[in-house]
Protein backbone atom coordinates (compact mmCIF):
# COMPACT_ATOMS: atom_id res chain seq x y z
CA UNK A 1 0.00 0.00 0.00
CA UNK A 2 1.20 3.45 -0.40
CA UNK A 3 -0.16 6.89 1.03
CA UNK A 4 0.77 10.39 -0.11
CA UNK A 5 0.39 13.99 1.44
CA UNK A 6 -3.63 14.18 1.44
CA UNK A 7 -4.86 12.67 3.80
CA UNK A 8 -6.45 9.60 3.06
CA UNK A 9 -10.30 9.22 5.00
CA UNK A 10 -10.77 5.64 4.61
CA UNK A 11 -6.91 4.47 5.27
CA UNK A 12 -7.77 3.02 8.63
CA UNK A 13 -10.69 0.98 7.48
CA UNK A 14 -8.84 -0.34 4.46
CA UNK A 15 -6.23 -1.62 6.93
CA UNK A 16 -8.52 -2.92 9.18
CA UNK A 17 -10.18 -4.98 6.40
CA UNK A 18 -7.10 -7.02 5.29
CA UNK A 19 -5.51 -7.27 9.00
CA UNK A 20 -7.10 -10.70 9.10
CA UNK A 21 -5.83 -11.88 5.61
CA UNK A 22 -2.58 -10.65 5.19
CA UNK A 23 0.44 -11.88 7.43
CA UNK A 24 2.48 -8.54 7.26
CA UNK A 25 1.80 -4.73 6.04
CA UNK A 26 4.68 -3.31 3.70
CA UNK A 27 3.32 0.35 3.31
CA UNK A 28 5.39 3.72 1.44
CA UNK A 29 4.45 6.93 3.11
CA UNK A 30 5.49 9.65 0.05
CA UNK A 31 4.69 12.85 1.69
CA UNK A 32 8.45 12.98 2.80
CA UNK A 33 7.87 13.85 6.51
CA UNK A 34 7.97 12.15 9.51
CA UNK A 35 4.60 12.69 11.00
CA UNK A 36 2.58 12.82 7.74
CA UNK A 37 -1.39 13.03 8.12
CA UNK A 38 -1.57 9.32 7.16
CA UNK A 39 0.86 7.79 10.21
CA UNK A 40 -0.93 8.13 12.92
CA UNK A 41 -3.71 5.57 10.99
CA UNK A 42 -1.02 3.42 9.88
CA UNK A 43 0.73 3.15 13.53
CA UNK A 44 -2.41 2.33 15.60
CA UNK A 45 -3.50 -0.08 12.66
CA UNK A 46 -3.41 -4.01 14.15
CA UNK A 47 -0.90 -4.45 11.64
CA UNK A 48 1.65 -1.68 13.96
CA UNK A 49 0.64 -2.77 17.06
CA UNK A 50 1.04 -6.86 16.50
CA UNK A 51 4.89 -6.04 14.75
CA UNK A 52 3.52 -6.70 11.37
CA UNK A 53 4.51 -3.35 9.79
CA UNK A 54 7.02 -2.27 7.29
CA UNK A 55 6.92 1.31 7.07
CA UNK A 56 8.85 3.13 4.29
CA UNK A 57 9.08 6.47 3.46
CA UNK A 58 10.43 7.82 0.16
CA UNK A 59 10.09 10.95 -1.84
CA UNK A 60 7.37 10.93 -4.50
CA UNK A 61 7.83 10.49 -8.37
CA UNK A 62 5.61 8.09 -9.72
CA UNK A 63 2.90 5.33 -8.48
CA UNK A 64 5.25 2.56 -9.76
CA UNK A 65 8.43 4.10 -8.08
CA UNK A 66 6.15 3.61 -4.83
CA UNK A 67 4.75 0.06 -5.47
CA UNK A 68 8.19 -0.97 -6.28
CA UNK A 69 9.28 0.51 -3.40
CA UNK A 70 7.13 -1.36 -1.39
CA UNK A 71 8.50 -4.66 -2.91
CA UNK A 72 11.85 -3.91 -2.05
CA UNK A 73 10.84 -3.74 1.46
CA UNK A 74 9.44 -7.04 1.34
CA UNK A 75 10.87 -9.21 4.23
CA UNK A 76 12.94 -11.82 2.89
CA UNK A 77 10.56 -14.72 4.57
CA UNK A 78 7.82 -13.55 2.44
CA UNK A 79 9.37 -12.66 -1.00
CA UNK A 80 7.92 -16.42 -2.32
CA UNK A 81 4.41 -15.62 -1.00
CA UNK A 82 1.74 -13.93 -2.58
CA UNK A 83 0.77 -10.20 -1.99
CA UNK A 84 -2.07 -8.60 -1.86
CA UNK A 85 -2.12 -5.56 -3.88
CA UNK A 86 -3.86 -3.26 -1.58
CA UNK A 87 -5.38 1.08 -1.93
CA UNK A 88 -6.03 3.47 0.94
CA UNK A 89 -9.33 3.68 -0.48
CA UNK A 90 -10.75 0.20 -1.10
CA UNK A 91 -12.27 -1.27 2.18
CA UNK A 92 -13.11 -5.20 2.07
CA UNK A 93 -15.61 -7.59 3.62
CA UNK A 94 -15.74 -11.75 3.66
CA UNK A 95 -15.12 -11.64 -0.56
CA UNK A 96 -11.39 -11.11 0.58
CA UNK A 97 -10.85 -14.26 2.36
CA UNK A 98 -12.59 -16.00 0.23
CA UNK A 99 -10.63 -15.24 -2.37
CA UNK A 100 -7.47 -15.96 0.26
CA UNK A 101 -8.51 -19.39 0.85
CA UNK A 102 -8.21 -20.09 -3.03
CA UNK A 103 -4.60 -19.11 -3.10
CA UNK A 104 -3.61 -22.44 -2.81
CA UNK A 105 -5.65 -23.90 -5.48
CA UNK A 106 -4.06 -21.78 -8.17
CA UNK A 107 -1.49 -23.65 -10.78
CA UNK A 108 1.72 -22.54 -10.76
CA UNK A 109 1.39 -20.72 -14.03
CA UNK A 110 -1.34 -18.07 -12.47
CA UNK A 111 0.67 -15.06 -11.35
CA UNK A 112 -2.38 -13.33 -10.26
CA UNK A 113 -5.73 -13.39 -9.32
CA UNK A 114 -8.21 -10.60 -9.86
CA UNK A 115 -11.45 -9.76 -8.29
CA UNK A 116 -14.35 -6.58 -9.15
CA UNK A 117 -14.53 -3.48 -7.47
CA UNK A 118 -17.60 -0.97 -6.94
CA UNK A 119 -16.80 2.13 -7.58
CA UNK A 120 -18.98 4.65 -5.48
CA UNK A 121 -19.29 7.98 -6.95
CA UNK A 122 -19.92 11.35 -5.03
CA UNK A 123 -22.25 9.62 -2.55
CA UNK A 124 -22.41 6.13 -0.31
CA UNK A 125 -25.56 5.69 -2.22
CA UNK A 126 -24.56 5.43 -5.59
CA UNK A 127 -21.99 3.79 -8.09
CA UNK A 128 -21.87 3.75 -11.43
CA UNK A 129 -19.02 1.20 -12.40
CA UNK A 130 -17.65 -1.88 -11.30
CA UNK A 131 -14.27 -3.20 -13.05
CA UNK A 132 -12.07 -6.26 -12.80
CA UNK A 133 -9.64 -5.49 -10.18
CA UNK A 134 -5.82 -7.03 -9.60
CA UNK A 135 -5.82 -8.44 -6.03
CA UNK A 136 -3.41 -10.95 -5.45
CA UNK A 137 -0.01 -11.39 -7.20
CA UNK A 138 3.20 -14.30 -6.86
CA UNK A 139 6.06 -12.52 -5.78
CA UNK A 140 9.18 -13.26 -7.90
CA UNK A 141 12.28 -11.21 -8.43
CA UNK A 142 11.70 -9.93 -11.75
CA UNK A 143 7.95 -8.83 -11.04
CA UNK A 144 7.85 -4.60 -11.32
CA UNK A 145 5.61 -1.91 -11.13
CA UNK A 146 5.75 0.22 -14.33
CA UNK A 147 3.93 3.56 -15.42
CA UNK A 148 3.79 6.69 -14.31
CA UNK A 149 0.14 6.80 -13.17
CA UNK A 150 -2.23 3.71 -13.85
CA UNK A 151 0.27 1.62 -13.06
CA UNK A 152 0.70 -2.35 -14.12
CA UNK A 153 2.56 -5.01 -12.60
CA UNK A 154 4.67 -6.98 -14.91
CA UNK A 155 5.49 -9.75 -16.45
CA UNK A 156 2.18 -11.72 -15.80
CA UNK A 157 1.68 -15.21 -17.08
CA UNK A 158 -1.67 -16.51 -16.25
CA UNK A 159 -4.26 -14.67 -14.57
CA UNK A 160 -7.78 -15.74 -12.97
CA UNK A 161 -10.72 -13.65 -11.91
CA UNK A 162 -13.20 -14.52 -8.93
CA UNK A 163 -16.68 -12.79 -8.40
CA UNK A 164 -15.58 -11.04 -5.31
CA UNK A 165 -16.18 -7.05 -5.26
CA UNK A 166 -14.57 -4.47 -2.80
CA UNK A 167 -15.82 -1.28 -2.59
CA UNK A 168 -13.78 1.62 -3.82
CA UNK A 169 -14.22 4.89 -1.91
CA UNK A 170 -11.87 6.98 -4.03
CA UNK A 171 -14.53 9.08 -5.39
CA UNK A 172 -16.42 9.94 -2.29
CA UNK A 173 -15.04 12.82 -1.08
CA UNK A 174 -14.98 16.52 -1.31
CA UNK A 175 -15.32 18.30 -4.53
CA UNK A 176 -11.63 19.94 -3.30
CA UNK A 177 -9.98 16.41 -3.15
CA UNK A 178 -11.33 15.48 -6.10
CA UNK A 179 -9.52 18.36 -8.10
CA UNK A 180 -6.55 17.85 -6.15
CA UNK A 181 -6.04 14.58 -7.30
CA UNK A 182 -6.69 15.88 -10.62
CA UNK A 183 -3.85 18.13 -10.43
CA UNK A 184 -1.61 15.06 -8.90
CA UNK A 185 -2.27 13.39 -11.95
CA UNK A 186 -1.70 16.08 -14.61
CA UNK A 187 1.85 16.76 -13.02
CA UNK A 188 2.52 13.14 -13.82
CA UNK A 189 1.53 13.90 -17.62
CA UNK A 190 -1.54 12.29 -17.55
CA UNK A 191 -4.27 13.66 -19.83
CA UNK A 192 -7.07 15.03 -17.53
CA UNK A 193 -10.12 17.19 -18.22
CA UNK A 194 -11.48 18.12 -15.14
CA UNK A 195 -8.92 21.20 -14.48
CA UNK A 196 -10.24 22.62 -17.71
CA UNK A 197 -13.79 23.37 -16.03
CA UNK A 198 -12.43 24.33 -12.25
CA UNK A 199 -11.06 27.08 -13.09
CA UNK A 200 -13.96 29.09 -11.04
CA UNK A 201 -13.55 30.23 -7.39
CA UNK A 202 -16.26 27.61 -6.28
CA UNK A 203 -15.79 24.06 -6.94
CA UNK A 204 -19.27 22.33 -6.67
CA UNK A 205 -20.33 18.80 -7.40
CA UNK A 206 -21.90 19.44 -10.74
CA UNK A 207 -18.74 20.46 -11.81
CA UNK A 208 -16.94 17.37 -10.95
CA UNK A 209 -19.01 14.72 -11.37
CA UNK A 210 -21.83 15.87 -13.63
CA UNK A 211 -21.16 13.64 -16.11
CA UNK A 212 -20.59 10.63 -14.16
CA UNK A 213 -23.48 10.84 -12.45
CA UNK A 214 -25.53 10.19 -15.55
CA UNK A 215 -24.21 6.42 -15.03
CA UNK A 216 -25.22 7.02 -10.87
CA UNK A 217 -26.68 3.74 -10.02
CA UNK A 218 -28.51 3.37 -6.71
CA UNK A 219 -26.68 1.17 -3.86
CA UNK A 220 -29.20 -1.02 -2.20
CA UNK A 221 -26.73 -3.28 -0.40
CA UNK A 222 -24.73 -3.24 2.71
CA UNK A 223 -21.27 -1.73 2.99
CA UNK A 224 -18.45 -3.63 4.43
CA UNK A 225 -18.34 -3.52 7.89
CA UNK A 226 -14.85 -1.86 8.78
CA UNK A 227 -16.24 0.98 7.02
CA UNK A 228 -19.54 1.33 8.71
CA UNK A 229 -18.14 3.93 11.52
CA UNK A 230 -16.25 6.02 8.98
CA UNK A 231 -19.43 6.22 6.48
CA UNK A 232 -21.61 7.43 9.69
CA UNK A 233 -18.82 10.22 10.45
CA UNK A 234 -18.79 11.46 6.61
CA UNK A 235 -22.42 11.07 6.04
CA UNK A 236 -22.47 14.00 8.69
CA UNK A 237 -19.38 16.06 7.98
CA UNK A 238 -20.37 16.03 3.92
CA UNK A 239 -23.77 16.29 4.26
CA UNK A 240 -23.97 19.35 1.51
CA UNK A 241 -22.00 17.49 -0.74
CA UNK A 242 -24.35 14.50 -0.14
CA UNK A 243 -27.41 16.58 -0.98
CA UNK A 244 -25.87 17.89 -4.16
CA UNK A 245 -25.01 14.70 -5.19
CA UNK A 246 -28.85 13.41 -4.55
CA UNK A 247 -30.11 16.32 -6.21
CA UNK A 248 -28.18 15.59 -9.63
CA UNK A 249 -29.02 11.75 -9.89
CA UNK A 250 -32.43 13.00 -9.68
CA UNK A 251 -32.35 14.61 -12.82
CA UNK A 252 -31.73 12.11 -15.08
CA UNK A 253 -33.66 11.24 -18.21
CA UNK A 254 -35.63 8.65 -19.57
CA UNK A 255 -32.56 7.31 -21.50
CA UNK A 256 -30.13 7.57 -18.80
CA UNK A 257 -32.59 5.41 -16.85
CA UNK A 258 -32.73 2.63 -19.60
CA UNK A 259 -28.45 2.95 -20.09
CA UNK A 260 -28.45 2.29 -16.64
CA UNK A 261 -30.86 -0.66 -16.51
CA UNK A 262 -28.67 -2.29 -19.58
CA UNK A 263 -25.41 -1.24 -17.97
CA UNK A 264 -26.55 -3.23 -14.34
CA UNK A 265 -28.09 -6.20 -17.00
CA UNK A 266 -24.93 -6.64 -18.35
CA UNK A 267 -22.92 -6.56 -15.23
CA UNK A 268 -25.39 -9.21 -13.27
CA UNK A 269 -24.59 -11.34 -16.54
CA UNK A 270 -20.88 -11.24 -16.03
CA UNK A 271 -20.66 -11.86 -12.32
CA UNK A 272 -22.84 -14.29 -12.85
CA UNK A 273 -21.37 -16.75 -14.83
CA UNK A 274 -17.98 -15.51 -13.10
CA UNK A 275 -19.65 -16.92 -10.05
CA UNK A 276 -20.80 -20.41 -12.12
CA UNK A 277 -17.29 -20.50 -13.25
CA UNK A 278 -15.39 -20.26 -9.79
CA UNK A 279 -17.92 -22.75 -8.15
CA UNK A 280 -16.80 -25.28 -10.81
CA UNK A 281 -13.01 -24.48 -11.51
CA UNK A 282 -12.23 -23.49 -7.48
CA UNK A 283 -14.80 -24.14 -5.78
CA UNK A 284 -15.46 -20.33 -4.82
CA UNK A 285 -18.59 -19.34 -3.17
CA UNK A 286 -19.39 -15.57 -3.17
CA UNK A 287 -19.61 -15.16 1.12
CA UNK A 288 -23.65 -14.07 2.17
CA UNK A 289 -23.75 -10.66 3.00
CA UNK A 290 -20.66 -9.23 0.72
CA UNK A 291 -21.07 -6.69 -1.29
CA UNK A 292 -23.30 -7.37 -4.32
CA UNK A 293 -25.78 -6.15 -6.62
CA UNK A 294 -28.85 -6.36 -5.34
CA UNK A 295 -31.78 -6.48 -7.73
CA UNK A 296 -34.11 -3.11 -8.17
CA UNK A 297 -37.08 -2.20 -5.64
Amino acid sequence: MIVGRRLEPYLSDALASIADICDHLVIDDNSEHAGGVNEAAIRSSAFAREGRLTFVRSPFTNFSDARNACIDATPDTLRSGWALYADADEVHGAELSAMASCLARMPADVDALDGYSMNFIGSFSYWNTIHRRLRFFRMHPQRRWQGTVHEALTPLRRREALPAIGAHYGHVCTPEMEVARERLYKSLGQPVTLLDKAKVDIVTPALVWGEQLRDAQVFRGSHPAAAEATIARLQHEWAPVFREVERIVAEQGALDLVRNRLRKFNYERLLTFRAIEARLRWGFKVPAGTLALAPAS
